[in-house]
């Protein structure tokens, strides 16, 4: 019985290469997907906001003023007086936080500090410190 399995069994060395390859492929898949499951892909990181931190300071550090036309004291922004195409310029200002800085404007009046930003949801103590050379208190509301 034994002879006829090994008879039946008998292989050239080719067809033993391509089986070994077959299974090490099956394998190698097998431990591919494994690695996927346990350790899922990192969502996409978006460095936009870093970019515009780095043009605000480079232009900061190069002693131009940042292209914008609400200019206050110091070649800051003014807060009150700030369009939303302007806010969004700003490092870590999205349209939607652009958005609440209108919204609060509007519905409390203007801003009398920078450090009311933190009145703004979406405006971290860490963002607040990163807009503070950049941002101004001088005019009034509209």
């Amino acid at each position: 019985m034994l002879r006829r399995l090994q008879d039946w069994l008998a292989l050239t060395k080719t067809e033993r290469n391509v089986i070994l390859f077959v299974s090490g492929a099956f394998v190698a898949g097998l431990a591919i997907q494994f690695y996927q499951e346990t350790f899922p892909p990192q969502p996409e990181i978006d460095y936009s906001q870093s970019d515009s931190t780095f043009a605000a300071l480079s232009d900061a550090a190069a002693g131009e003023e940042p292209a914008q036309s609400n200019i206050g004291a110091g070649g800051r922004l003014d807060l009150n007086t700030a369009t939303k195409e302007q806010l969004v310029a700003l490092p870590g200002i999205g349209e939607v936080i652009a958005e609440r800085i209108l919204i609060h404007r509007q519905e409390a009046g203007p801003f009398r500090s920078v450090e009311d930003l933190r009145k703004v949801r979406g405006i971290t103590t860490k963002k607040l410190e990163q807009l503070k050379p950049l941002v101004s208190i001088t005019g009034t509301h509209p």
